[in-house]
Protein backbone atom coordinates (compact mmCIF):
# COMPACT_ATOMS: atom_id res chain seq x y z
CA UNK A 1 0.00 0.00 0.00
CA UNK A 2 2.82 2.42 0.85
CA UNK A 3 4.60 1.94 -2.47
CA UNK A 4 1.30 2.14 -4.31
CA UNK A 5 0.93 5.73 -3.14
CA UNK A 6 3.86 6.58 -5.43
CA UNK A 7 2.41 5.01 -8.54
CA UNK A 8 2.01 8.30 -10.44
CA UNK A 9 5.68 9.08 -9.75
CA UNK A 10 6.63 5.57 -10.92
CA UNK A 11 4.71 6.11 -14.15
CA UNK A 12 6.64 9.33 -14.76
CA UNK A 13 9.95 7.54 -14.12
CA UNK A 14 8.94 4.75 -16.49
CA UNK A 15 8.03 7.25 -19.17
CA UNK A 16 11.42 8.93 -18.83
CA UNK A 17 12.93 5.55 -19.75
CA UNK A 18 10.45 5.19 -22.63
CA UNK A 19 11.47 8.60 -23.95
CA UNK A 20 15.14 7.64 -23.63
CA UNK A 21 14.54 4.50 -25.69
CA UNK A 22 12.54 6.52 -28.20
CA UNK A 23 15.37 9.01 -28.56
CA UNK A 24 17.84 6.15 -29.13
CA UNK A 25 15.75 3.95 -31.43
CA UNK A 26 13.64 6.34 -33.50
CA UNK A 27 15.48 7.33 -36.70
CA UNK A 28 16.44 11.03 -36.93
CA UNK A 29 13.91 11.92 -39.67
CA UNK A 30 11.08 10.75 -37.38
CA UNK A 31 12.29 12.19 -34.07
CA UNK A 32 10.18 15.28 -34.68
CA UNK A 33 7.14 13.12 -33.84
CA UNK A 34 8.39 12.27 -30.34
CA UNK A 35 6.05 14.96 -29.00
CA UNK A 36 3.25 12.43 -29.52
CA UNK A 37 5.00 9.96 -27.23
CA UNK A 38 5.53 12.68 -24.62
CA UNK A 39 1.90 13.79 -24.81
CA UNK A 40 0.77 10.18 -24.50
CA UNK A 41 2.87 9.94 -21.33
CA UNK A 42 1.22 13.02 -19.84
CA UNK A 43 -2.22 11.61 -20.66
CA UNK A 44 -1.29 8.25 -19.12
CA UNK A 45 -0.16 9.99 -15.94
CA UNK A 46 -3.44 11.90 -15.84
CA UNK A 47 -5.43 8.67 -16.18
CA UNK A 48 -3.45 7.01 -13.38
CA UNK A 49 -3.97 10.06 -11.17
CA UNK A 50 -7.69 10.13 -11.93
CA UNK A 51 -8.05 6.45 -10.99
CA UNK A 52 -6.61 6.97 -7.50
CA UNK A 53 -8.86 5.06 -5.07
CA UNK A 54 -10.66 7.25 -2.56
CA UNK A 55 -9.55 5.01 0.31
CA UNK A 56 -5.92 5.88 -0.40
CA UNK A 57 -6.48 9.58 0.28
CA UNK A 58 -4.73 10.68 3.45
CA UNK A 59 -2.25 7.79 3.61
CA UNK A 60 1.46 8.41 4.07
CA UNK A 61 4.65 6.79 2.86
CA UNK A 62 7.49 6.59 5.40
CA UNK A 63 6.24 9.80 7.04
CA UNK A 64 7.84 11.71 4.15
CA UNK A 65 5.17 11.59 1.45
CA UNK A 66 1.40 12.01 1.68
CA UNK A 67 -1.37 11.44 -0.86
CA UNK A 68 -4.22 13.75 0.12
CA UNK A 69 -6.66 15.98 -1.76
CA UNK A 70 -4.17 18.85 -1.65
CA UNK A 71 -1.58 16.68 -3.41
CA UNK A 72 -4.07 15.42 -6.00
CA UNK A 73 -5.13 18.97 -6.84
CA UNK A 74 -1.63 20.34 -7.39
CA UNK A 75 -0.51 17.18 -9.19
CA UNK A 76 -3.43 17.72 -11.58
CA UNK A 77 -2.32 21.31 -12.21
CA UNK A 78 1.25 20.11 -12.83
CA UNK A 79 0.14 17.49 -15.36
CA UNK A 80 -2.07 20.00 -17.17
CA UNK A 81 0.84 22.43 -17.37
CA UNK A 82 3.21 19.83 -18.82
CA UNK A 83 0.61 18.70 -21.36
CA UNK A 84 0.17 22.27 -22.59
CA UNK A 85 3.95 22.78 -22.78
CA UNK A 86 4.28 19.64 -24.93
CA UNK A 87 1.68 21.05 -27.33
CA UNK A 88 3.68 24.29 -27.52
CA UNK A 89 6.84 22.40 -28.48
CA UNK A 90 5.16 21.02 -31.60
CA UNK A 91 5.90 24.31 -33.33
CA UNK A 92 9.61 23.55 -32.93
CA UNK A 93 9.69 19.78 -33.43
CA UNK A 94 6.88 18.74 -35.77
CA UNK A 95 6.66 19.09 -39.54
CA UNK A 96 6.51 22.83 -39.09
CA UNK A 97 10.20 23.12 -38.19
CA UNK A 98 11.85 26.33 -39.41
CA UNK A 99 13.94 24.52 -42.03
CA UNK A 100 10.83 22.93 -43.57
CA UNK A 101 8.77 26.09 -43.53
CA UNK A 102 11.68 28.04 -45.00
CA UNK A 103 11.61 25.90 -48.13
CA UNK A 104 7.86 26.41 -48.39
CA UNK A 105 8.14 30.18 -47.98
CA UNK A 106 10.72 30.97 -50.68
CA UNK A 107 8.07 32.64 -52.85
CA UNK A 108 7.18 35.04 -50.03
CA UNK A 109 10.24 37.09 -48.97
CA UNK A 110 8.49 38.46 -45.87
CA UNK A 111 7.47 34.99 -44.71
CA UNK A 112 10.97 33.64 -45.40
CA UNK A 113 12.48 36.45 -43.32
CA UNK A 114 10.14 35.72 -40.40
CA UNK A 115 10.97 32.01 -40.55
CA UNK A 116 14.70 32.79 -40.53
CA UNK A 117 14.16 35.04 -37.52
CA UNK A 118 12.39 32.28 -35.62
CA UNK A 119 15.09 29.80 -36.56
CA UNK A 120 17.67 32.12 -35.07
CA UNK A 121 15.71 32.97 -31.92
CA UNK A 122 13.98 29.69 -31.18
CA UNK A 123 15.97 27.10 -33.09
CA UNK A 124 14.32 23.82 -34.04
CA UNK A 125 14.64 22.17 -30.61
CA UNK A 126 17.51 19.74 -31.31
CA UNK A 127 17.33 16.31 -29.70
CA UNK A 128 13.62 16.46 -28.82
CA UNK A 129 13.80 13.14 -26.96
CA UNK A 130 16.33 14.56 -24.50
CA UNK A 131 14.20 17.69 -24.10
CA UNK A 132 11.10 15.67 -23.21
CA UNK A 133 13.13 13.58 -20.75
CA UNK A 134 14.09 16.80 -18.98
CA UNK A 135 10.48 17.95 -19.08
CA UNK A 136 9.28 14.76 -17.38
CA UNK A 137 12.08 15.02 -14.83
CA UNK A 138 10.81 18.50 -13.99
CA UNK A 139 7.30 17.03 -13.76
CA UNK A 140 8.60 14.44 -11.29
CA UNK A 141 9.93 17.23 -9.09
CA UNK A 142 6.60 19.06 -9.25
CA UNK A 143 4.69 15.91 -8.26
CA UNK A 144 7.00 15.29 -5.31
CA UNK A 145 6.61 18.85 -4.04
CA UNK A 146 2.82 18.47 -3.99
CA UNK A 147 3.09 15.55 -1.52
CA UNK A 148 6.16 16.48 0.50
CA UNK A 149 6.16 15.83 4.27
CA UNK A 150 9.86 16.10 5.01
CA UNK A 151 12.40 18.87 4.50
CA UNK A 152 14.90 16.54 2.82
CA UNK A 153 12.26 15.40 0.33
CA UNK A 154 11.42 19.07 -0.20
CA UNK A 155 15.05 19.67 -1.18
CA UNK A 156 15.06 16.66 -3.53
CA UNK A 157 11.84 17.75 -5.24
CA UNK A 158 13.05 21.32 -5.71
CA UNK A 159 16.38 20.20 -7.14
CA UNK A 160 14.73 17.73 -9.54
CA UNK A 161 12.62 20.58 -10.87
CA UNK A 162 15.32 23.24 -10.84
CA UNK A 163 18.16 21.25 -12.42
CA UNK A 164 15.91 20.27 -15.29
CA UNK A 165 14.94 23.90 -15.81
CA UNK A 166 18.60 24.99 -15.77
CA UNK A 167 19.31 22.78 -18.77
CA UNK A 168 16.07 23.56 -20.60
CA UNK A 169 16.61 27.31 -20.24
CA UNK A 170 19.95 26.98 -22.05
CA UNK A 171 18.81 24.20 -24.37
CA UNK A 172 19.52 26.17 -27.54
CA UNK A 173 23.22 26.12 -26.76
CA UNK A 174 24.25 27.87 -29.97
CA UNK A 175 22.28 31.00 -29.05
CA UNK A 176 24.03 33.54 -26.78
CA UNK A 177 20.72 34.66 -25.25
CA UNK A 178 19.85 31.10 -24.26
CA UNK A 179 23.27 30.52 -22.69
CA UNK A 180 22.97 33.79 -20.77
CA UNK A 181 19.51 32.79 -19.56
CA UNK A 182 20.72 29.39 -18.38
CA UNK A 183 23.78 30.80 -16.60
CA UNK A 184 21.82 33.50 -14.75
CA UNK A 185 19.21 30.99 -13.68
CA UNK A 186 21.90 28.53 -12.56
CA UNK A 187 23.85 31.08 -10.50
CA UNK A 188 20.86 32.54 -8.68
CA UNK A 189 19.29 29.10 -8.31
CA UNK A 190 22.44 27.83 -6.63
CA UNK A 191 22.25 30.69 -4.14
CA UNK A 192 18.64 29.81 -3.34
CA UNK A 193 19.60 26.14 -2.90
CA UNK A 194 22.20 27.28 -0.39
CA UNK A 195 19.50 29.17 1.52
CA UNK A 196 17.35 26.06 1.57
CA UNK A 197 20.07 23.72 2.81
CA UNK A 198 21.19 26.15 5.51
CA UNK A 199 17.58 26.63 6.63
CA UNK A 200 17.05 22.87 6.80
CA UNK A 201 20.22 22.45 8.88
CA UNK A 202 19.06 25.08 11.40
CA UNK A 203 15.65 23.44 11.75
CA UNK A 204 17.27 20.02 12.09
CA UNK A 205 19.40 21.37 14.91
CA UNK A 206 16.24 22.61 16.62
CA UNK A 207 14.03 19.52 16.24
CA UNK A 208 16.55 16.72 15.71
CA UNK A 209 14.69 15.57 12.60
CA UNK A 210 13.49 16.91 9.25
CA UNK A 211 10.02 15.31 9.33
CA UNK A 212 7.11 17.73 9.33
CA UNK A 213 5.46 15.80 12.19
CA UNK A 214 8.54 16.06 14.40
CA UNK A 215 8.89 19.75 13.61
CA UNK A 216 5.23 20.32 14.49
CA UNK A 217 5.69 18.58 17.83
CA UNK A 218 8.85 20.56 18.62
CA UNK A 219 7.15 23.86 17.79
CA UNK A 220 4.13 22.93 19.92
CA UNK A 221 6.37 22.31 22.93
CA UNK A 222 8.09 25.68 22.45
CA UNK A 223 9.79 28.01 22.83
CA UNK A 224 11.20 28.30 19.32
CA UNK A 225 14.76 29.74 19.34
CA UNK A 226 15.84 32.45 16.95
CA UNK A 227 17.99 29.98 15.02
CA UNK A 228 14.91 27.94 14.07
CA UNK A 229 13.06 31.11 13.11
CA UNK A 230 15.99 32.09 10.92
CA UNK A 231 15.86 28.63 9.33
CA UNK A 232 12.20 29.14 8.48
CA UNK A 233 12.91 32.50 6.85
CA UNK A 234 15.74 30.97 4.81
CA UNK A 235 13.37 28.27 3.52
CA UNK A 236 10.80 30.94 2.61
CA UNK A 237 13.54 32.80 0.73
CA UNK A 238 14.45 29.65 -1.23
CA UNK A 239 10.82 29.01 -2.14
CA UNK A 240 10.47 32.70 -3.01
CA UNK A 241 13.03 32.14 -5.75
CA UNK A 242 10.78 29.46 -7.26
CA UNK A 243 7.73 31.72 -7.38
CA UNK A 244 9.74 34.83 -8.47
CA UNK A 245 9.00 36.80 -5.31
CA UNK A 246 10.77 40.10 -4.62
CA UNK A 247 13.74 40.35 -3.98
CA UNK A 248 14.47 36.86 -5.40
CA UNK A 249 13.15 37.73 -8.86
CA UNK A 250 16.24 39.11 -10.59
CA UNK A 251 16.60 36.11 -12.89
CA UNK A 252 13.11 36.40 -14.38
CA UNK A 253 13.26 39.05 -17.16
CA UNK A 254 16.48 37.87 -18.80
CA UNK A 255 15.64 34.17 -18.53
CA UNK A 256 12.16 34.70 -19.96
CA UNK A 257 13.58 36.65 -22.89
CA UNK A 258 16.38 34.20 -23.71
CA UNK A 259 14.82 30.78 -23.11
CA UNK A 260 12.64 28.95 -25.69
CA UNK A 261 8.96 29.87 -25.41
CA UNK A 262 7.77 26.43 -24.14
CA UNK A 263 10.42 26.55 -21.40
CA UNK A 264 9.31 30.05 -20.44
CA UNK A 265 5.74 28.77 -20.16
CA UNK A 266 6.93 25.98 -17.84
CA UNK A 267 8.92 28.47 -15.75
CA UNK A 268 6.04 30.89 -15.60
CA UNK A 269 3.33 28.39 -14.64
CA UNK A 270 4.77 25.05 -13.53
CA UNK A 271 7.61 26.33 -11.38
CA UNK A 272 5.35 28.90 -9.73
CA UNK A 273 2.59 26.39 -8.95
CA UNK A 274 5.12 23.92 -7.51
CA UNK A 275 6.65 26.65 -5.34
CA UNK A 276 3.24 27.74 -4.07
CA UNK A 277 2.31 24.14 -3.21
CA UNK A 278 5.55 23.69 -1.27
CA UNK A 279 5.07 27.00 0.54
CA UNK A 280 1.53 26.07 1.57
CA UNK A 281 2.78 22.68 2.80
CA UNK A 282 5.54 24.23 4.89
CA UNK A 283 3.82 27.32 6.27
CA UNK A 284 0.26 26.04 6.74
CA UNK A 285 1.19 22.46 7.57
CA UNK A 286 4.12 23.01 9.95
CA UNK A 287 4.75 26.61 10.93
CA UNK A 288 1.23 27.93 11.50
CA UNK A 289 2.03 28.54 15.21
CA UNK A 290 4.73 30.98 14.02
CA UNK A 291 2.25 32.92 11.90
CA UNK A 292 3.26 36.15 13.61
CA UNK A 293 6.77 35.73 12.19
CA UNK A 294 6.14 34.84 8.55
CA UNK A 295 2.73 36.34 7.77
CA UNK A 296 3.82 39.96 8.13
CA UNK A 297 7.05 39.29 6.23
CA UNK A 298 5.12 37.75 3.34
CA UNK A 299 2.63 40.61 3.33
CA UNK A 300 5.41 43.18 2.94
CA UNK A 301 7.15 41.14 0.26
CA UNK A 302 3.83 40.64 -1.55
CA UNK A 303 3.34 44.40 -1.78
CA UNK A 304 6.89 44.95 -3.07
CA UNK A 305 6.53 42.07 -5.55
CA UNK A 306 3.29 43.41 -7.03
CA UNK A 307 4.63 46.94 -7.37
CA UNK A 308 7.95 45.90 -8.89
CA UNK A 309 6.45 43.44 -11.35
CA UNK A 310 3.63 45.59 -12.66
CA UNK A 311 5.57 48.86 -12.82
CA UNK A 312 8.52 47.10 -14.44
CA UNK A 313 6.30 45.68 -17.21
CA UNK A 314 5.18 49.08 -18.50
CA UNK A 315 8.32 50.11 -20.46
CA UNK A 316 9.01 46.64 -21.94
CA UNK A 317 9.15 46.19 -25.72
CA UNK A 318 9.61 42.39 -25.76
CA UNK A 319 6.45 40.38 -25.11
CA UNK A 320 8.22 37.54 -23.27
CA UNK A 321 10.07 40.03 -21.09
CA UNK A 322 6.79 41.84 -20.43
CA UNK A 323 5.21 38.56 -19.35
CA UNK A 324 8.22 37.97 -17.12
CA UNK A 325 7.49 41.13 -15.15
CA UNK A 326 3.80 40.21 -15.24
CA UNK A 327 4.71 36.86 -13.68
CA UNK A 328 6.46 38.68 -10.84
CA UNK A 329 3.33 40.73 -10.26
CA UNK A 330 1.15 37.62 -10.08
CA UNK A 331 3.57 36.09 -7.56
CA UNK A 332 2.72 39.06 -5.37
CA UNK A 333 -0.98 38.18 -5.41
CA UNK A 334 -0.21 34.56 -4.56
CA UNK A 335 1.96 35.66 -1.65
CA UNK A 336 -0.80 38.02 -0.55
CA UNK A 337 -3.18 35.09 -0.24
CA UNK A 338 -0.66 32.97 1.67
CA UNK A 339 0.09 35.88 4.05
CA UNK A 340 -3.50 35.75 5.34
CA UNK A 341 -2.68 32.45 7.10
CA UNK A 342 -6.34 31.45 6.76
CA UNK A 343 -8.35 28.73 5.05
CA UNK A 344 -10.01 31.41 2.91
CA UNK A 345 -6.59 32.62 1.82
CA UNK A 346 -5.47 29.08 0.95
CA UNK A 347 -8.64 28.54 -1.09
CA UNK A 348 -8.07 31.85 -2.90
CA UNK A 349 -4.49 30.85 -3.72
CA UNK A 350 -5.64 27.47 -5.05
CA UNK A 351 -8.24 29.04 -7.32
CA UNK A 352 -5.81 31.78 -8.39
CA UNK A 353 -3.27 29.13 -9.39
CA UNK A 354 -5.85 27.45 -11.64
CA UNK A 355 -6.92 30.74 -13.24
CA UNK A 356 -3.31 31.78 -13.75
CA UNK A 357 -2.43 28.43 -15.33
CA UNK A 358 -5.22 28.69 -17.90
CA UNK A 359 -4.73 32.38 -18.69
CA UNK A 360 -0.95 32.40 -18.90
CA UNK A 361 -0.82 29.14 -20.86
CA UNK A 362 -3.29 30.57 -23.38
CA UNK A 363 -1.09 33.63 -23.91
CA UNK A 364 2.09 31.57 -24.29
CA UNK A 365 0.41 29.19 -26.71
CA UNK A 366 -0.50 32.20 -28.84
CA UNK A 367 3.13 33.37 -28.74
CA UNK A 368 4.44 29.92 -29.64
CA UNK A 369 1.94 29.57 -32.47
CA UNK A 370 2.62 33.01 -33.94
CA UNK A 371 6.40 33.13 -33.42
CA UNK A 372 7.44 32.19 -36.95
CA UNK A 373 4.75 34.24 -38.70
CA UNK A 374 5.25 37.51 -36.80
CA UNK A 375 9.04 37.29 -36.98
CA UNK A 376 10.12 37.70 -33.35
CA UNK A 377 9.11 38.52 -29.80
CA UNK A 378 8.97 42.31 -30.01
CA UNK A 379 5.62 43.94 -29.29
CA UNK A 380 5.69 45.55 -32.73
CA UNK A 381 5.65 42.09 -34.29
CA UNK A 382 2.12 41.61 -32.93
CA UNK A 383 0.73 44.67 -34.70
CA UNK A 384 -2.43 43.74 -36.58
CA UNK A 385 -2.49 40.15 -35.33
CA UNK A 386 -6.30 40.14 -35.55
CA UNK A 387 -6.14 40.59 -39.34
CA UNK A 388 -3.76 37.67 -39.80
CA UNK A 389 -5.38 35.28 -37.31
CA UNK A 390 -8.65 36.25 -35.61
CA UNK A 391 -8.44 33.18 -33.36
CA UNK A 392 -4.96 33.97 -32.04
CA UNK A 393 -5.95 37.59 -31.41
CA UNK A 394 -9.16 36.56 -29.64
CA UNK A 395 -7.39 34.10 -27.34
CA UNK A 396 -4.67 36.68 -26.63
CA UNK A 397 -7.43 39.18 -25.80
CA UNK A 398 -9.19 36.81 -23.39
CA UNK A 399 -5.96 35.56 -21.79
CA UNK A 400 -4.52 39.02 -21.14
CA UNK A 401 -7.78 40.41 -19.76
CA UNK A 402 -8.04 37.40 -17.46
CA UNK A 403 -4.49 38.02 -16.23
CA UNK A 404 -5.47 41.65 -15.62
CA UNK A 405 -8.50 40.58 -13.56
CA UNK A 406 -11.35 41.77 -15.78
CA UNK A 407 -14.80 40.25 -15.12
CA UNK A 408 -16.31 37.82 -15.90
CA UNK A 409 -13.09 35.91 -16.57
CA UNK A 410 -11.32 33.40 -14.29
CA UNK A 411 -8.56 35.83 -13.36
CA UNK A 412 -11.10 38.28 -11.95
CA UNK A 413 -12.50 35.68 -9.56
CA UNK A 414 -9.00 34.69 -8.46
CA UNK A 415 -7.95 38.25 -7.67
CA UNK A 416 -11.28 39.02 -5.99
CA UNK A 417 -10.92 36.01 -3.69
CA UNK A 418 -7.37 37.00 -2.75
CA UNK A 419 -8.40 40.60 -2.02
CA UNK A 420 -11.40 39.49 0.07
CA UNK A 421 -9.30 37.04 2.10
CA UNK A 422 -6.70 39.76 2.70
CA UNK A 423 -9.41 42.18 3.78
CA UNK A 424 -10.69 39.62 6.29
CA UNK A 425 -7.17 39.36 7.71
CA UNK A 426 -7.24 43.09 8.49
CA UNK A 427 -4.55 44.28 6.05
CA UNK A 428 -6.51 46.99 4.27
CA UNK A 429 -3.29 48.68 3.15
CA UNK A 430 -2.32 45.53 1.25
CA UNK A 431 -5.80 45.34 -0.34
CA UNK A 432 -5.38 48.91 -1.59
CA UNK A 433 -1.98 48.10 -3.11
CA UNK A 434 -3.42 44.99 -4.75
CA UNK A 435 -6.35 46.93 -6.22
CA UNK A 436 -3.99 49.64 -7.50
CA UNK A 437 -1.87 47.04 -9.24
CA UNK A 438 -4.94 45.69 -11.03
CA UNK A 439 -5.25 49.07 -12.73
CA UNK A 440 -1.54 49.21 -13.55
CA UNK A 441 -1.53 45.73 -15.06
CA UNK A 442 -4.62 46.51 -17.11
CA UNK A 443 -2.69 49.38 -18.73
CA UNK A 444 0.18 47.32 -20.13
CA UNK A 445 -2.03 44.37 -21.08
CA UNK A 446 -4.23 46.75 -23.06
CA UNK A 447 -1.12 48.05 -24.83
CA UNK A 448 -0.61 44.59 -26.30
CA UNK A 449 -4.30 44.22 -27.19
CA UNK A 450 -4.25 47.63 -28.86
CA UNK A 451 -1.40 46.52 -31.08
CA UNK A 452 -3.17 43.31 -32.01
CA UNK A 453 -6.45 45.00 -32.97
CA UNK A 454 -5.85 48.63 -33.87
CA UNK A 455 -2.45 48.84 -35.57
CA UNK A 456 -1.62 47.76 -39.12
CA UNK A 457 0.27 44.48 -39.56
CA UNK A 458 3.69 44.34 -41.20
CA UNK A 459 2.50 41.48 -43.40
CA UNK A 460 -0.84 40.43 -44.82
CA UNK A 461 0.10 36.73 -44.88
CA UNK A 462 -2.50 34.75 -42.85
CA UNK A 463 -1.26 32.64 -39.96
CA UNK A 464 -2.28 29.02 -40.52
CA UNK A 465 -2.93 26.89 -37.43
CA UNK A 466 -3.17 23.11 -37.25
CA UNK A 467 -6.15 21.33 -35.78
CA UNK A 468 -4.68 20.45 -32.37
CA UNK A 469 -3.50 24.00 -31.78
CA UNK A 470 -6.93 25.39 -32.68
CA UNK A 471 -8.64 22.92 -30.38
CA UNK A 472 -6.29 23.71 -27.49
CA UNK A 473 -6.69 27.47 -27.92
CA UNK A 474 -10.48 27.17 -27.99
CA UNK A 475 -10.48 24.87 -24.95
CA UNK A 476 -8.33 27.28 -22.92
CA UNK A 477 -10.46 30.24 -23.92
CA UNK A 478 -13.67 28.37 -23.02
CA UNK A 479 -12.22 27.26 -19.67
CA UNK A 480 -11.28 30.83 -18.76
CA UNK A 481 -14.82 31.99 -19.51
CA UNK A 482 -16.61 29.06 -17.85
CA UNK A 483 -14.59 29.19 -14.63
CA UNK A 484 -15.14 32.95 -14.45
CA UNK A 485 -18.91 32.76 -14.98
CA UNK A 486 -19.77 29.48 -13.22
CA UNK A 487 -17.16 29.54 -10.50
CA UNK A 488 -19.06 27.99 -7.59
CA UNK A 489 -18.49 24.28 -8.43
CA UNK A 490 -14.78 24.95 -8.95
CA UNK A 491 -14.57 26.93 -5.71
CA UNK A 492 -16.14 24.05 -3.82
CA UNK A 493 -13.62 21.57 -5.25
CA UNK A 494 -10.69 23.87 -4.51
CA UNK A 495 -11.97 24.49 -1.00
CA UNK A 496 -12.30 20.74 -0.44
CA UNK A 497 -8.76 20.15 -1.69
CA UNK A 498 -7.15 22.93 0.35
CA UNK A 499 -9.19 22.57 3.53
CA UNK A 500 -6.85 22.42 6.56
Amino acid sequence: MSWALLRIEFVVCAWIIVLLLGDLLVPPPRKASLWKLALAGAVACGVVLGLTPIEWIGHRFQDMFVLDRFALYFKSLSLLTVGLVIIMTRHLTASGRPSTRLRLAQDDPQQALSVKTEARLEGSLPHPGAFYMLLFTALLGMLVLASVQDLLLLFIGLELLTFSLYIMAAYLKTEPQAIEAGMKYLILGSVSAGFLVYGISLLYGFAGDTSFRVLQAAIAKGPVPWTAQAGLLLIVAALGFKVAMFPFHLWVPDVYQGAPTPVVALLSVGSKIAGVAAMLRVLFGVFMPLEGLWADVLAGLAAATMLYGNLGAIPQTNIKRLLGYSSIGHAGYLMMGISTASSAGAQAVGFYALAYLLSNSAVFLVIASAASAVGGDSLEAYNGLSRRSPLLAAVLFVGLLSLAGVPPLAGFVGKLLVLLATMDSGRLWLVMIGALNVVVSLYYYLMVIRRAYLLAPSSSQPIVLDGLTRLTLLALCAAILIIGVVQQPFLEQVGLALRP
